[in-house]
């Protein structure tokens, strides 16, 4: 968990007894008040209106700090990084904008099913054992280039190609998926909270050259696989990409960014 949703909690908490003092100040100007009194202010700082604007403020800030928190895991946890980490340029230079990123885990676990759960160990298992053999000396690119993590890499791009049989569908599907915003925010396995939408934001851009670039930028690690990987690629899926997952990659290739 970050620190910014316990620190907003804390503000709001902070304002409410703040209200609270101010209130029992004004009303009885200083003097000592008994829990009836008290609890008379309560109540009528309860159904009063006085905060509901910030109520509404602080709601919504809270949302937009448990959606980064999950964000952050994401991106954070072995398996988030391993899957990310062939569009770091196009993030960096803006071709692909990160605010797309929580969808694109969405995505992950929408083609992958339990399998998602299934590598994310795998891949926290190999940066654990990393960091106790390696310690201070550990770097993520060591994960990166770890075979095991590349054939977990490997297992989930082939997959992800698979489910792509139905070229124009699925890329309806995906830019659709990539423009829709959640109108809810998970905050565990079954607890939800509503998220308010801002209608005078802009809507999220993301159509064919958009597409193009993720998909491009994301199958790098098959469409520039390095020469001494190909045995090992090989080994695991008795074929070359190419053979493998040929069609996907043929309109990948022809795809305009």
């Amino acid at each position: 968990m970050g620190t910014r949703g316990p620190r907003l909690l804390r503000q709001t908490t902070n304002h409410v007894l703040d209200a609270l003092l101010k209130a029992a100040e004004t009303a009885y100007h200083g003097q000592p008040i008994g829990m009836k009194s008290l609890h008379d202010i309560v109540e009528g700082l309860k159904a009063g209106a006085h905060f509901d604007e910030f109520y509404r403020h602080a709601y919504t800030e809270i949302i937009d700090a448990v959606e980064q928190d999950k964000l952050a895991q994401e991106r954070t946890n072995a398996y988030g990084r391993l899957m990310i980490h062939p569009l770091n340029e196009d993030l960096q230079d803006g071709r692909l904008d990160r605010d797309m990123l929580p969808n694109v885990f969405s995505f992950f676990h929408l083609v992958l099913g339990d399998d998602a759960q299934k590598y994310g160990d795998q891949c926290k298992e190999i940066v654990v054992g990393m960091k106790e053999e390696l310690g201070d000396q550990f770097h993520w690119d060591l994960f990166y280039a770890d075979p095991q993590a590349k054939r977990i890499q490997w297992h989930t791009l082939t997959r992800i190609a698979t489910s792509f049989k139905r070229w124009e569908l699925r890329k309806d599907w995906f830019i659709k998926l990539m423009q829709y915003t959640p109108t809810t925010v998970s905050l565990g396995q079954s607890a939800f909270v509503t998220r308010e939408i801002d209608h005078s934001e802009e809507p999220r851009v993301f159509g064919n050259r958009e597409f193009c670039a993720f998909f491009q930028a994301l199958f790098r690690p098959l469409t520039e696989m390095a020469p001494a990987d190909e045995p090992a690629f090989r080994k695991e899926f008795g074929s070359d990409p190419h053979h493998l997952i040929g069609h996907f990659l043929v309109h990948l290739a022809t795809c305009e960014v």
